[in-house]
This record gives C-alpha cells, sequence and structure tokens, in this order.
C-alpha cells in the first residue's frame, strides 16, 4: 500500500513539474529573443496606433519560423512588433489562426500599358488580391520612354499598390534608332546612355532587356556592355529576358553573366527557364552556370511563375529575323509563294529543334483581329478551318473569316492544301495570323521537374510576368496574373512541399526587396513600411486556371499597402495608398 502511495506521490510530483515547466517555456515564449529587424525581445507595445493587427503568427520575411505577436502601425510605418495588451489602435484587425507577412513583391509585371490617363489612381485590383503590394515593371526591355512624370503622376494620384520600374533597353534603341537591325554609331550609344542616366537619376531600378525581341535582338554584346555600365554607376541592375530559353538557352545564359561581369553590374534573369520539348530535364545545368559565377562572387539572382505553360506573342514561333517584320511587310512576303515556303521551312527546323511535332502546344490568349480565335490552340484553329493557308494574294481577310465559318462540309480544300502536312499547315495559320496583326499566345513549353528545380534554387524569387487583368476584357489570358504567389503557398508549400513556408515567403519578401534596392520594405520590423499580408496557410489557393483565368484566389484576407487596408476580407477598398518605388 505505502508502495503505491509513493508511486501516486511521485506521479502527482513530476505532472506539477511538467505544469510548471510549461508554463516557464509559455512566459519565455512571449518574452522570446527574436531574430526580427535586430529586435533583442518581444516587447510590450504601448500608446495609441493608427493600426493593429493582433493575434497573428507572424513571419517576419526573413526565413525564420513564425512566432505569435501583434502588430503596431503608426504614419506608414510598423511601429512596434509585440505584444500590445496595452496599447490602443484606431483600427484594429485580429488575425488569429492566420500568417501575418511582409507584403509580396511581384519582380516583374507590365503594366505600363495600364496606367491611366489625367488624375485616375492607377488601379491594380489583380495583385491585391494576390496579397502583392509591390510591383516591378518595366521588365524585358520594355518600360515608359521617360520615368520620372511616371513616378511623379504616381505619387500625385495614388495607387492601390507600389510601383517601381526598370528603364527598357528595347525602348531606348527604338527612340534613338527606330527599328535599325544594325549596331549603333558612337552618336547614337552615346545618346542611348544619356537616356539610361537620365532614367537611373529618376529612381529606375536598373536596365532591362528583351533580347528575343526587335529591336533588342539586333543588339550586340558590346553595346549591352557599355549601356549596362551606365545602369551600374548608380549601383542598378542588369536585368535580362535571355536572347533564347530554349536549344540556345545556355549560351544564352552565359552571354547575360558575361554582360554583367564585364560591367560590373548585378545579373537578374527573368522568367527562368528550361523552354521546349527537347530542353527537359536541363534546368539543373542551366542552374549550374548561375552557381559557378556566384562561386566568382558575381550576384546573380533568378525569378520565375509557379506554371508550365509561358506567355508572349506570336511571333517569337517565326525564325530568328521574320519576328521584326510589320505585318503589312508579312503579308507583302506571304504573297510571294516562295518566300511563305522558305518562312514556313525555317518555322518547321526550328519546331524541330525545339522538339516538337507540330504546334498543338500554342494556344491563342487574344487575337485582336478574330476574337473567335480566343482559346484555340494553333491546331484546333487549323482543324476548324478558321483561317485559309496559302491563300491568293486576291482573297482578302473578310473572304477569308466568311469562307472559314461556313459549315459547309462538303466545301473542297485547295490544291495546295491537301499536299501539306499538318505541321505545315499549322505553320501557315501562323503566318496567317500574323500577317493580320498577331495574338499573344500561351505556350505550353515547359516540364514540372524543371519548374520545381528553378523553384529550390537558393535566390529564386516570383514575378507574375502580367499586366493589370480586367474583369470585361475579350482575352483569355495565363493564369498567373491572378494566381501566381497564391499557387506556390498552396501546391508549392503545403501541398508538394517543395518550399517551407518561412521560406516561400522570404522569396516573396526580403529578398526582392534587397535585390533590387527597395529600400525598408520586405520585412516586418520596426521603422518598415507597414505593407503587410493576412493569409490563411491551410486554404490559400490559387483558383485561376487556363480555361477561367480570372477567378481570384482564396485565403487572401488582407493586403495592406503603408498601413492602409486595399484588400479586406477578401474583397477590394477603394483605398489607393501606394506610391512611386525609387532605387535605393
Amino acid at each position: 500500500m505505502r508502495r503505491r502511495y509513493l508511486i501516486y506521490l511521485a506521479a502527482a510530483l513530476w505532472l506539477a513539474a511538467a505544469c510548471l515547466a510549461g508554463a516557464l517555456w509559455l512566459q519565455r515564449t512571449r518574452e522570446h529573443i527574436w531574430p526580427l529587424g535586430g529586435m533583442s525581445r518581444l516587447q510590450r507595445c504601448t500608446g495609441h496606433y493608427d493600426l493593429a493587427v493582433r493575434n497573428g503568427l507572424v513571419l517576419d520575411g526573413l526565413g525564420h519560423e513564425p512566432l505569435r505577436a501583434d502588430i503596431g502601425v503608426r504614419d506608414g510605418r510598423i511601429a512596434c512588433v509585440g505584444i500590445m495588451e496595452a496599447a490602443e489602435a484606431q483600427q484594429v484587425i485580429d488575425a488569429a489562426g492566420q500568417i501575418v507577412a511582409p507584403g509580396f513583391i511581384d519582380v516583374h509585371t507590365h503594366i505600363e500599358k495600364n496606367l491611366p490617363n489625367g488624375a485616375a489612381p492607377f488601379l491594380a485590383p489583380n495583385f491585391a488580391r494576390q496579397g502583392v503590394t509591390t510591383i516591378i515593371t518595366g521588365n524585358c526591355g520594355r518600360s515608359v520612354p521617360s520615368l520620372a512624370p511616371m513616378f511623379e503622376q504616381l505619387d500625385r494620384n495614388g495607387a492601390q499598390v507600389n510601383v517601381a520600374s526598370l528603364i527598357g533597353h528595347n525602348t531606348v534603341r527604338r527612340q534613338v534608332m527606330g527599328a535599325a537591325a544594325r549596331a549603333p554609331t558612337p552618336q547614337e550609344l552615346a545618346a542611348m546612355e544619356q537616356l539610361i542616366a537620365r532614367a537611373m537619376s529618376a529612381g529606375a531600378l536598373g536596365l532591362s532587356t528583351g533580347l528575343v525581341y526587335a529591336p533588342g535582338m539586333y543588339a550586340r554584346r558590346d553595346e549591352l556592355i557599355a549601356l549596362t555600365r551606365v545602369a551600374a554607376a548608380q549601383r542598378g541592375l542588369y536585368v535580362t529576358h535571355l536572347r533564347d530559353e530554349g536549344a540556345q538557352g545556355m549560351a544564352a545564359i552565359q552571354e547575360a553573366l558575361a554582360i554583367g561581369a564585364a560591367a560590373n553590374a548585378p545579373v537578374h534573369i527573368s522568367h527562368f527557364k528550361a523552354q521546349g520539348r527537347g530542353q527537359w530535364g536541363t534546368a539543373a545545368a542551366r542552374l549550374a552556370l548561375v552557381d559557378e559565377a556566384r562561386r566568382k562572387q558575381m550576384h546573380v539572382s533568378i525569378d520565375q511563375y509557379p506554371y508550365t505553360a509561358s506567355s508572349t506573342g506570336l511571333e517569337v514561333l517565326l525564325p530568328a529575323g521574320g519576328e521584326s517584320e510589320s505585318s503589312a511587310q508579312l503579308r507583302q512576303s506571304l504573297r510571294n509563294p516562295q518566300m511563305r515556303a522558305r518562312l514556313r521551312a525555317a518555322m518547321l527546323a526550328q519546331l524541330q529543334a525545339d522538339g516538337w511535332p507540330d504546334y498543338s502546344f500554342a494556344r491563342v490568349a487574344y487575337c485582336p483581329s478574330n476574337l473567335a480565335f480566343n482559346g484555340l490552340s494553333i491546331n484546333q484553329i487549323a482543324d476548324r478551318r478558321l483561317t485559309r493557308p496559302a491563300a491568293p494574294p486576291h482573297v482578302t481577310s473578310a473572304a477569308l473569316k466568311e469562307r472559314a465559318t461556313r459549315t459547309d462540309e462538303a466545301q473542297t480544300p485547295l490544291a495546295s492544301e491537301r499536299a501539306l502536312t499538318e505541321a505545315e499547315r499549322q505553320a501557315d495559320v501562323i503566318l496567317d495570323l500574323l500577317a493580320e496583326g498577331g495574338a499573344q499566345m500561351i505556350y505550353f513549353d515547359m516540364d514540372e521537374s524543371d519548374v520545381a528545380a528553378i523553384m529550390k534554387h537558393d535566390d529564386t524569387m516570383f514575378g507574375s510576368d502580367s499586366g493589370v487583368r480586367l474583369e470585361n476584357a475579350p482575352a483569355i489570358p495565363h493564369p498567373r496574373g491572378l494566381g501566381t504567389f497564391p499557387r506556390v503557398l498552396a501546391r508549392y508549400v503545403r501541398e508538394q512541399q517543395t518550399l517551407s513556408l518561412p521560406d516561400a515567403v522570404r522569396r516573396m519578401t526580403s529578398l526582392p526587396a534587397q535585390t533590387f534596392g527597395l529600400g525598408q520594405r520586405g520585412q516586418i520590423s520596426a521603422g518598415y513600411w507597414a505593407d503587410l499580408v493576412i493569409f490563411d496557410a491551410q486554404h490559400v489557393a490559387d483558383q485561376a486556371t487556363y480555361e477561367q483565368p480570372l477567378a481570384p484566389p482564396r485565403g487572401i484576407a488582407y493586403t495592406i499597402v503603408s498601413g492602409v487596408v486595399v484588400l479586406e476580407r477578401g474583397q477590394l477598398t477603394t483605398a489607393t495608398p501606394g506610391r512611386a518605388l525609387r532605387h535605393q
């Protein structure tokens, strides 16, 4: 009996000790030594705040594990991170059970065509819905010609999110040289250098190139080095859409790294990928080039969108040199049967080199000359006879469309068509579409294993490669415009565990802020701007698909820009606290 009593007493003492240890652990957790912005202790916040975010699981943006804490915001900045039991606030958000993180930074966008005229603020609802608080535009060599007026307009009229920009090489080259397919003269080079220097002084983050597009494709390495040196002199980056992302992708990466090394500039490679069936599985070899440069103390970073499909213009399917022809020039060329045959043969040679049997991987997102093509693949258009290939010169586009929409199955195909292979017929569809003004396309041209391998690389960030998505637009665009950031959190963090949640948030926040010189953004730390996102880590997900690309994500509850709520409980507000961000 005594023995049993002693056993019960020992058990009770052990339980009491465990409870005491648990209480001490909880107390130490509340006063946890927390590696946020150099804070040595989770402090008690006192006084009055404009906004208080309470009870959330805070991710600092630096890759550390989440900690339950409150955030006090005053005058647009984070004033306190700690315990707010004794504090007051004009607005309080209860984030219990949700993640509170720095607002996401989309490093690759194209919003130039979406900037409003007059006094209207810049609205970017598809970005705000994803938790994005800052976007970087001016990518792929294309920007507004003069950044200073754009920045001034944003500061004056307001914006839904913050906007930073690169200066585009294609834009600058076209200003000075037009569409000239040659090297610049010394005077022309000096004029381009002056425009870039002016843009850097206005706050550009660096120089962007789009070497797959005209007129950037005509630039030789010495021109690009000279212009990059101008940006690097003001601590700007060289940000590049490579000259090739497919069969010649390795050489294109080496070119970008050589330009950065010669100009003493950090290099950032946009939408890093291994494009084309013949290149699937080469992501590791491409990343090895980046790692080799980093071992030589070069600053090299990359971004990606988390999809196996890309999106750009139809003209990239033309052989090298053909992309520069205008629609009128191409129409004239296609009137010549021999010229059409040569173009078609060159296209098919490129198709084969990229590892494709036909053009079924290419889908129309937006065809301004015929909206009926939107959402159809090239092989579907060819099969439905919506465009007549190899049309005689005297047949007008209107006549082609009228004939194409006939339902008479007995209509006899042209004799020249009967001799064409499927791939040849599809190539002719592409040529005819280009002659009518072209189209924005979606290309299903990447492999999932490569996407995951690129994502795991230490310095991979995320960019949607999107503009503003309008709900009433006739296009059927890539879903990345509404899905990029929620997709990473859902598919690649929660479901596949490709990244941990703290590391994924780091890549969306502090890493791009530090890489692009965005100042005190991208971290939850006292003194930093209060750009925040609040989301449910267990339910956040992209809902945009290739068939329904405008479906908003779920699980993003709040988006906060400079302490002002622009998305509240999943609904957009009318606030426009965003501003122009200049390189710091």
